[in-house]
C-alpha cells in the first residue's frame, strides 16, 4: 500500500481503503471508511520530481478556497501538505454522464442548472478574480494554443491516425488562436465537462478545477455544449445558453461567433488528449467520445460553411471508426 495512503488512513483515523478510477491526470483517489461521515475521499496528489516541481496540489487548495461561497465544489476535510494529500467529502459516483444516461428526461433540467454555473464563472468569479493570482496570470495565450495544437498534431494525427493534418487546418488554427488570445478576459474552469460534473443530491458540484486559467467566455460553454461525452438536444442547449448569454449581455451573433471559435479550438484540443489515453495509457474508456468530437468539429465547419473543413472531418470521423474498430 502507497505509504502517503498508510500515513493518511492512521492519521484522520480512516479505515477500509478502496481505490477509485481516477481522472485523465496523475492524482489517486481513494475511498475511505470515516468515524463521523460514513465514508469520504483520500486524493494523493503528485509530488515533485527533479525534472519537475508539481503545484496541482496548492493550486487545487486556493482554487477551492476561491471557489466555494459561490460555486458548489468539493469540502475539504484535512489537509496534509507534506504529503501532498488531501481528505475530501465523498461526492459518489453519480455523473452528470451517469445522471443524463438514467433519467434523460431530466435534461434540460441539468442544462439549466449547468448553465447557472457558467454564468458564475464568467460573470461573479472573473469580476472579483484578484488580477495577481496564479489563475488569472496564466492564460489561453498563442504559446497555450500552439501546445495544445502540436499535442493533437502527435496524439491524435500522428500516433492514432498515423498521418499528418492538413496544411489549411494549420492556418486555420492560427487565425482562432489569435482571435481567441484577444478574447481571453474571463475566468474559465477549464475542462468543464459532464464526468466534472457530479450529481450530489439535487445539486451540481464542480470537480478538476485546478487548470483553471483566463480565457475567452464562451471556453467553458464550448466544453459542455460539444462535450465528448453527451449529445445534448436543442432543448437542452438553449437551457444551457441562455443563463450566460444574459450574464454577458450579448447578443445571439456575437455569441454565436465566437462559441463556433472555442468550440473548434476545444474539440481539436480534445481530439489530442483522447488519441492520448487510447494510444499510450490504453484506456478504451475513451474510444466513444473521439467520434462523437469529430461530428462536433463538423458541425463548426457547417456554421463556418468551411467546405473543406467538412469534408475533411467527414473523412477523420471514418477514419477513426475504422481504427477504433481494428483496437
Amino acid at each position: 500500500m502507497n505509504p502517503r495512503l498508510l500515513r493518511a488512513l492512521d492519521r484522520w483515523s480512516l479505515a477500509e481503503p478502496r481505490p477509485v478510477a481516477g481522472d485523465a491526470g496523475a492524482r489517486q483517489y481513494v475511498r475511505v471508511a470515516h468515524p463521523h461521515l460514513g465514508t469520504a475521499m483520500v486524493v494523493l496528489h503528485p509530488l515533485d520530481t527533479p525534472e519537475k516541481t508539481d503545484d496541482s496540489f496548492y493550486e487545487f487548495c486556493a482554487l477551492q478556497a476561491y471557489l466555494d461561497p459561490l460555486l458548489r465544489v468539493p469540502t475539504i476535510l484535512q489537509v496534509d501538505e507534506d504529503n501532498r494529500c488531501l481528505l475530501v467529502e465523498d461526492l459518489g459516483d453519480t455523473t452528470l454522464e451517469a445522471r443524463l444516461v438514467s433519467h434523460p428526461e431530466e435534461e434540460v433540467r441539468w442544462a439549466q442548472e449547468a448553465g447557472e454555473l457558467l454564468a458564475t464563472l464568467a460573470g461573479p468569479l472573473t469580476l472579483g478574480a484578484p488580477g495577481h493570482s496564479f489563475f488569472m496570470k496564466r492564460a489561453f495565450d498563442e504559446p497555450k494554443f500552439t501546445f495544445e495544437w502540436d499535442y493533437c498534431r502527435t496524439n491524435f494525427f500522428q500516433d492514432f491516425l498515423q498521418k499528418e493534418p492538413p496544411r489549411w487546418l494549420d492556418r486555420l488554427m492560427e487565425e482562432i488562436h489569435a482571435s481567441l488570445e484577444t478574447r481571453a478576459r474571463f475566468f474559465v474552469h477549464r475542462d468543464f465537462h459532464v464526468r466534472n460534473l457530479m450529481v450530489h443530491g439535487d445539486r451540481l458540484v464542480a470537480i478538476d478545477f485546478q487548470d483553471a486559467r483566463r480565457g475567452a467566455a464562451t471556453y467553458d460553454l464550448a466544453s459542455l455544449l460539444y462535450d465528448g461525452y453527451w449529445d445534448w438536444s436543442p432543448e437542452a442547449g438553449r437551457a444551457m445558453i441562455e443563463p450566460l448569454q444574459g450574464e454577458l449581455g450579448w447578443g445571439h451573433d456575437a455569441l454565436q461567433e465566437e462559441l463556433t471559435l472555442s468550440g473548434i479550438q476545444r474539440n481539436v484540443k480534445i481530439l489530442g488528449t483522447f488519441g492520448h489515453q487510447i494510444v499510450h495509457r490504453r484506456k478504451a474508456q475513451f474510444a466513444s467520445a473521439m467520434p462523437r468530437t469529430l461530428r462536433h468539429l463538423r458541425g463548426h465547419f457547417q456554421r463556418l460553411n468551411h467546405q473543406d473543413g467538412v469534408l475533411a472531418t467527414e473523412h477523420l470521423l471514418r477514419l477513426v471508426e475504422a481504427r477504433l474498430l481494428r483496437g
